[in-house]
């Protein structure tokens, strides 16, 4: 794609996906989902382990309220390292290929979490403890920032169009599997032993544990095919040089759009899988093992909806989907922490699946929406500019900002629902500008610039 002023080009991706074989379809889309499996398997371990550990382990001079604030802000810390990795990892997908990003990824990524189950505590080595968990933390940033862009383009581009939707939406359901996995592991392991045992080293196990889906992870992502849209490229010589800087002159107003949804989509759901679990744990004074539990059967909601999202994308459209996720995530703002403060088991459990269903009618269609909105050439930095940036703002600052509210209010909730209100009417005003990229499989995209 050439740097010029025409604001309108056709995308197309060639080959055409459908002459991919099927087992190579098959097999592109796996990799997929295990290296989104175990992003948000590391991803969830350390945002349940802020939630229930950290402020022990590694903050103990803290009240308990700061401990916990302290742990969210180290999570916040790898929302913060996404965008460096969404830059430096999309030039390399779009430069160099889909497949070596995704390679490197789920590297860094489950060895920075294997680090972590390693990691002295604060009473062994003091003050140096929670430094290198930050450190740690940024480098699971900078791995989880590079991921899901080059994942979503080499999935999409061996998808034939009709389908793309609904295998995007599995390659982030594979994420929700990998956060399942995380949420069970914590949850045995802290019903397994003792809280003194479980807080003394028993937290480290599954940390440690993950590097045997690292290791799967690798094997199958050395055997996967290199994108056949990206083969392509490079044997035309059309690949972009800075394929940054060319989104940042031609799609800049895309890439805003992408921000604004990414935002208060990963917000709610940052509120929801992080946040909840400390809320329970510390506000309500609810037990540890019923908030994990919660949280197992909320992901599994959240897979449900995720896929049934992608299948309605690609049957009546991806951005009709994703306002019906975004309407059901705004009636759901004022009722969500009223119905957890009944402290009432089945009334807590409404409520989290209801929200899980908003968020997931958003993020399933979400990704192939994205990848679908910028040209091949620039598909992975497009997509890793906006969505990388948008985490910080809403997924990354959630948890730590709902935290403060809360202990502003006296552990009263009505202030979070004005924060989920007005991140889910962020969200639909994005969508307002944004079109719809189901459709023929040549379109046109309005470029900005």
């Amino acid at each position: 794609m050439s740097e010029s002023d025409d604001r309108v080009h056709t995308v197309t991706d060639s080959p055409p996906a459908t002459e991919v074989p099927p087992e190579e379809q098959r097999r592109a889309l796996v990799a997929g989902m295990l290296g989104t499996g175990l992003e948000l398997f590391d991803w969830v371990l350390y945002g349940t382990a802020a939630a229930v550990v950290f402020s022990s382990v590694f903050f103990p001079t803290f009240s308990p309220v700061a401990g916990v604030l302290a742990a969210f802000a180290t999570f916040a810390a790898g929302f913060i390292a996404r965008p460096v990795g969404g830059l430096v990892f999309a030039h390399m997908g779009d430069r160099h290929g889909r497949k070596r990003v995704l390679q490197a990824t789920v590297l860094m990524m489950g060895g920075a979490t294997v680090a972590i189950g390693l990691l002295p505590t604060y009473a062994q080595i003091g003050v140096a403890a929670p430094i290198l968990l930050v450190l740690l933390r940024l480098l699971q940033g900078v791995a989880a920032g590079g991921e899901l862009g080059g994942a979503v383009a080499i999935v999409m581009e061996h998808s034939p169009p009709d389908k793309r939707a609904t295998r995007g939406a599995l390659l982030v359901g594979g994420g929700v599997l990998g956060a399942v996995l995380a949420s069970v592991c914590f949850l045995v392991t802290s019903l397994a032993f003792s809280r003194e045992t479980f807080l003394a080293w028993g937290w480290r196990i599954p940390f440690v544990a993950s590097v045997l889906v690292l290791a799967v992870g690798l094997y199958i992502r050395s055997r996967m095919q290199e994108s056949p849209t990206y083969t392509a490229m490079a044997a035309a010589r059309t690949l972009e040089r800075t394929p940054i800087l060319t989104v940042l002159h031609t799609q800049w107003r895309t890439v805003l759009q992408v921000i604004a949804v990414t935002a208060a989509q990963s917000g709610v759901a940052s509120l929801l899988f992080t946040f909840t679990l400390g809320y329970l744990a510390t506000f309500l004074q609810m037990s540890q093992g019923l908030s994990l539990g919660i949280s197992v059967i909320v992901n599994v909601a959240l897979f449900v909806s995720y896929v049934v999202g992608g299948r309605l994308a690609d049957r009546t459209g991806r951005r009709r989907t994703m306002v019906a996720g975004f309407v059901v995530c705004l009636a759901m703002a004022f009722p969500f922490f009223l119905l957890l403060d009944t402290r009432s088991v089945p009334v807590i459990l409404v409520a989290v699946v209801v929200l899980a269903i908003g968020c997931g009618l958003v993020g399933g269609p979400m990704v192939t929406q994205f990848a679908e909105l910028f040209p091949p050439q620039v598909r992975v930095s497009g997509f890793s500019l906006g969505y990388q940036t948008a985490v910080i703002l809403g997924g990354g600052l959630a948890p730590t900002i709902a935290g403060a509210l809360a202990a502003a209010g006296g552990g009263s909730s009505w202030t979070i629902g004005f924060y989920i209100l007005g991140m889910s009417a962020i969200g639909l005003l994005g969508l307002r500008f944004m079109a719809d990229t189901a459709g023929p499989r040549a379109r046109q995209v309005v470029e900005a610039g």
